[in-house]
């Protein structure tokens, strides 16, 4: 799907081509494609795998530790792990954007390296690399075409060999365990399992045994956005979900516990630039 967008939000201004779609339907794979591309400064979240690379623009990016800020060189290229949080602010950007589910990603790492491969690691660091950047824009260029099975298989390999072989940690080398507070475990891990109903942040308090404010405050440290936020981003991530497998927008809205469907058609807009009903109709397809 491609469309131009000039869109206005009281002092906020969305500018440039944005194509999303799903490589041959492939169901574990999103694909967004822009041209001069420019938003606000925007915090995202996610739960797949996202790989980012630019070919040309300006972009101001934090992830972890690491800031980019002003023009940067084709082949610049990001993965953002799941359950990570990053700030974007691109202007004129041409970008690739794909969405990787992880347990698929998982199971393709380890038909490469012949091993079990536990959850991918990728460094901090934001890496400049040209081959990788031309397998993603082959992949969005073939993604227009008829090809075989067995060509967009290959390509899809190529593309996966061309990422993980020079940039995932390997399997062989130990990996310190990584920390999350226990409270703010407990708290996500309740966000998850009820992120379409009402919550109050007293429950999240009774769940995490600390006090409603000293929670906020934890989580948004933690995290990177306040408790009502992340179950925001969960719920948008259900409904992109549920839209592309076809469900209507108005049952996506109530399935995901948004309060009305202008509600979720504005944050799912704000968030993914496309309308429900458009992602609807094309997300599966280019």
């Amino acid at each position: 799907m491609k469309r131009p967008l000039e869109a206005r939000e009281g002092r906020e201004t969305f500018k440039g081509s944005l194509k999303v779609g799903r490589p041959w339907q492939f169901k574990q794979l999103e694909l967004f494609q822009g041209i001069a591309f420019s938003t606000p400064s925007q915090l995202h979240f996610t739960q797949e795998y996202t790989i980012i690379t630019i070919q040309s623009g300006a972009v101001y990016l934090q992830y972890r530790n690491t800031d980019v800020n002003g023009h940067v060189v084709d082949g610049m290229f990001l993965v953002i792990e799941p359950g990570e949080t990053w700030t974007c602010q691109p202007k004129d950007v041409t970008f690739h954007h794909l969405s990787i589910d992880p347990a698929w990603l998982q199971q393709k790492a380890t038909e490469l390296f012949q091993r079990e491969k536990s959850l991918l690691h990728f460094p901090n660091q934001i890496h400049s690399d040209p081959s990788l950047s031309r397998a993603l824009c082959a992949l969005a260029a073939l993604s227009l075409s008829p090809v075989s099975r067995l060509q967009q298989e290959e390509t899809l390999l190529h593309l996966l060999a061309q990422l993980l072989l020079p940039h995932a940690q390997d399997a062989s080398v130990p990996r310190e365990p990584s920390w999350e507070h226990p409270a703010i475990k407990r708290a996500k891990e309740y966000l998850q399992a009820y992120y379409a109903e009402e919550i109050a942040l007293q429950d999240l308090a009774d769940v995490t045994h600390l006090s409603p404010f000293y929670l906020a405050r934890l989580f948004r440290q933690v995290v990177g956005l306040p408790p009502h936020a992340y179950q925001t981003q969960l719920r948008l991530a259900r409904a992109r979900t549920l839209l592309a497998q076809g469900f209507d927008v108005s049952y996506v809205a109530l399935e995901t516990g948004f309060c009305d469907q202008s509600h979720f058609a504005q944050q799912f807009k704000r968030h993914f630039l496309v309308t429900p009903g458009s992602y609807r109709t094309t997300a599966r397809f280019f």
